[in-house]
């Protein structure tokens, strides 16, 4: 029989309502409890689950909740002291990326994880994408060769409202990076995926705009050197007037592929065609993506000891390794 979860959502902010239209839709369980230290952001998210209970304080919610799985929907610096206070509550996590503000804290959510024998699942939703599975599936079946090289483009646009309003981002001690670690860390986690495990990361950052309003990268590059033998050149900024589209390749030997559009092509020779095209998205900004409910639905599976994909801690701090690395070469020093 399949169990009815309790889940506790901490941090009421934008996408904590993806995490809340997800588990709805999939009815995937009862949302009991929110915490917040914003009573709007709390009002807001309580108009669609009525009956919650409210917090402003994420210890005491851990300390009286009946909830059995905890949502982490807060600013990034806060992630992995919630992460570890939950588990050591007794309760499995579905974490916001990024998992934690470094790779180092990211090992200790690790091993607390290890130490409870309580799960986390850090929310790259977007390997679940129908586009991206297909892909995956298509590298995996070794039908088009081995990868031979990727790329990934980010070009956004943030100005300093987005900064300012926040009361947390643009600075290292909160938001720990800039575009690396918030806006273009979904594709790198992407060229990680479809990449596999990294060897070396050569990169560089820079802050180009909004000088004064914050202190972290708005842009930055690398190249990734993969143990399977490709590379991935990677290009990401937040200093565009408009924000594009992502785009994401991946070139096989007998094959290449391009993600956009909400599309997968494939090209050989001279012939494209669309392989794969994702589902309308249901909530939420498209950078989200609509893969939350599959991620979700996937960690509630394999609580109950299913056969169900899910990005676990250890994988879901892989790409903070590769951002450390790109803040290490990089000539430019902004910490």
């Amino acid at each position: 029989m399949k169990e009815t979860y309790k889940i506790a959502i901490i941090g009421c902010g934008s996408i904590s309502h993806s995490h809340v239209s997800a588990i709805q839709t999939g009815n995937l369980g009862e949302i009991v409890a929110l915490c917040d230290t914003r009573e709007d952001r709390i009002q807001g998210l309580l108009a669609k689950v009525p009956g919650a209970k409210t917090y402003t304080d994420y210890q005491v919610l851990l300390s009286e909740t009946e909830a059995n799985i905890i949502h982490i929907c807060t600013p990034h610096y806060l992630h992995a002291e919630m992460a570890i206070a939950s588990m050591q509550a007794g309760k499995d996590v579905y974490l916001e990326k990024p998992a934690a503000m470094d790779y180092e804290q990211g090992m200790e959510i690790v091993r607390v994880s290890e130490k409870t024998g309580k799960k986390v699942c850090v929310s790259f939703q977007n390997r679940l994408i129908e586009s991206h599975l297909t892909l995956r599936k298509l590298i995996d079946s070794g039908e088009y060769g081995k990868v031979l090289g990727l790329k990934g483009i980010v070009t956004w646009y943030r100005g300093g409202k987005y900064y300012t309003d926040s009361g947390w981002r643009g600075e290292w001690e909160t938001e720990g990076g800039g575009t690396l670690m918030n806006q273009s860390i979904h594709t790198l986690d992407l060229l990680y995926y479809f990449g596999g495990p990294v060897e070396r990361v050569e990169g560089s950052v820079a802050l180009r705009k909004n000088k004064g309003t914050i202190h972290v990268e708005d842009t930055a590059e690398a190249t990734i050197w993969f143990k399977n033998g490709a590379t991935a050149i990677f290009y990401a900024t937040n200093c565009h007037v408009a924000t594009n589209p992502i785009i994401l390749e991946v070139v096989c030997e007998k094959a290449s592929f391009s993600l956009r559009d909400n599309k997968l092509y494939k090209t050989m020779g001279k012939t494209t065609e669309v392989v794969a095209e994702n589902s309308a998205l249901a909530v939420g900004k498209a950078c989200w993506g609509n893969g939350h409910l599959k991620m979700i639905a996937n960690f509630y599976d394999a609580l109950q000891g299913k056969d169900a994909y899910y990005c676990d801690i250890q994988d879901g701090i892989e790409v903070l390794n590769i951002i450390q690395n790109i803040y290490n070469t990089s000539p430019m020093k902004l910490r």
